[in-house]
């Protein structure tokens, strides 16, 4: 879990940077950028967590697939609520069933018991990791508060994530 913690929340800080200094015209590539980002270093990073020597490659592919899903769940409630009633939260929910069943699924070979404990850790310390980020931007403001949120953020998730690949590992 900490490894998971560190190495996802150093991840999010350099994610969380295209929103923190604008690199992005507008919110719809901004998250997508912001995305590609995850999708692409976040197997490679997290991967030392697998226990299958060799796997980097193999798991970059089953996260990438699984953290796609999440986001485009996430999307479709943000865009589809507007950004309101929650939107983010019941995005987040959904996304993370979806990403907790897919790699449960594939790195736990088909071992889909303890889904729900599973994907209830997962959720609550990636929301966790979220809304603390979230004041932490509302206190700081501006770009370090951004960034701020990209800390908590990948930290909380990050700890989320190296517990499921624990969990999805164990008899």
């Amino acid at each position: 879990m900490l490894y998971g913690s560190l190495g996802f929340g150093v991840l999010s800080v350099v994610a969380f940077s295209i929103w923190a200094f604008r690199l992005a015209p507008g919110a719809g590539p901004m998250f997508a950028l912001i995305a590609l980002i995850y999708i692409v270093l976040s197997g490679p990073i997290l991967s030392r967590l697998v226990a299958t020597k060799g796997a980097t490659f193999r798991f970059s592919v089953i996260f990438a697939t699984a953290f796609l899903v999440y986001a485009i769940i996430w999307c479709v409630f943000w865009f589809g609520l507007g950004g309101k009633f929650k939107a983010d939260l019941f995005g987040s929910a959904v996304g993370i069933a979806a990403f907790t069943w897919i790699l449960q699924s594939v790195v736990g070979r088909g071992k889909l018991r303890g889904f729900l404990p599973n994907w209830g850790v997962v959720f609550t310390l990636h929301t966790l990791g979220y809304y603390l980020g979230g004041e932490s931007y509302y206190l700081v403001g501006g770009s370090i508060g951004r960034l701020l949120w990209g800390v908590g953020y990948g930290l909380g998730f990050g700890a989320g994530l190296g517990y499921l690949l624990y969990q999805c590992q164990t008899r």
